[in-house]
């Protein structure tokens, strides 16, 4: 039979716990390379921390500038909408002036060719009419481009009518971007 030794666990020696450290990390290289380690992994999870917050303003950034363009679209068929539905023959070409200097492109050019005959016909009746926009919205939009559907109200009175009448307009008026101003580059009727 083997005896067991003499010496009991309370008698063997013992590490201390600095001892351990220092056996654990008698490798210098291996020391060093976890002291680098950590400094870069801190640093490249702050460089993610920043690159995310960055994307993340830029996408907020052009996400308003979308809003804002969209807003500035929606505010120019809406005057489009009430300055071609609002007229007074007493004053008659300024109102007409209104629209074709708010236009753009082949709608602008029928328009004026237009302008005549629209007066004189305005003016023989006595035509006033004034136009409220009572609804409005954004169809679809682009960087440059913007469709708008308006439901207008136009009081109107002239010589043929025994005092006012209400007309309902439905409106879709496209627009273009033009040196950061939208004008109407169609207005066609709704159905």
């Amino acid at each position: 039979m083997i005896a067991d030794t003499p010496e009991s666990a309370s008698e063997r020696p013992t590490m201390s716990d600095a001892e351990a450290e220092a056996e654990a990390t008698a490798d210098p290289a291996a020391s060093r390379s976890r002291r680098l380690w950590v400094p870069l992994v801190v640093a490249l999870v702050a460089l993610l921390l920043v690159a995310g917050a960055a994307w993340t303003a830029v996408a907020v950034r052009k996400e308003q500038q979308a809003q804002d363009r969209d807003d500035d679209a929606l505010a120019a068929g809406r005057e489009a909408a009430v300055a071609f539905t609002s007229y007074d023959y007493r004053h008659i070409d300024d109102d007409l002036d209104r629209v074709a200097s708010r236009s753009t492109g082949d709608f602008r050019q029928q328009f004026t060719k237009a302008l005549g005959a629209l007066s004189a016909a305005i003016k023989k009746a006595h035509g006033v009419s004034l136009g409220e926009v009572s609804q409005a919205g954004i169809v679809r939009s682009t960087d440059d481009t913007a469709v708008v559907i308006a439901a207008v109200d136009a009081t109107i009175t002239n010589r043929s009518t025994q005092g006012e009448s209400t007309r309902r307009y439905r409106l879709q008026i496209t627009l273009n971007l033009v040196d950061d101003d939208w004008l109407i580059s169609d207005i066609s009727p709704v159905a």
